[in-house]
């Protein structure tokens, strides 16, 4: 009985040891993507962008969420475009941007 106990910490050990070193390997770092938005918040049309970059990226599409005098809110998409593209996307001449964030592939 002892024999199984022993076998079954062994492998929860090994378990613990790989996931460790993977989340620290060179290869898990190298694929973090950079990004960086920006928008022109509370200004009437204004118009909102996202870049990322970075090996784990294919394609970036910038969300900008706007928001118009009678408090309804919408959210335009801008183009995919290829890894350190700029994304960028515009509100109606009604509505102003409030929030920016971007989506990877």
């Amino acid at each position: 009985m002892s024999r199984i106990k022993k076998f079954g910490v062994s492998v929860a050990a090994i378990a613990a040891i790989t996931a460790a070193t993977t989340l620290m390997s060179p290869t898990a770092s190298a694929q973090a993507a950079t990004c960086s938005t920006s928008a022109q918040i509370g200004i009437v049309g204004g118009t909102g962008w996202a870049l990322c970059s970075g090996t784990g990226v294919t394609q970036t599409q910038v969300v900008l969420f706007c928001q118009n005098s009678g408090g309804s809110y919408t959210t335009v998409y801008g183009p995919w475009v290829a890894n350190s593209v700029k994304s960028n996307a515009k509100c109606s001449s009604t509505s102003w941007p409030i929030s920016v964030g971007y989506q990877t592939i």
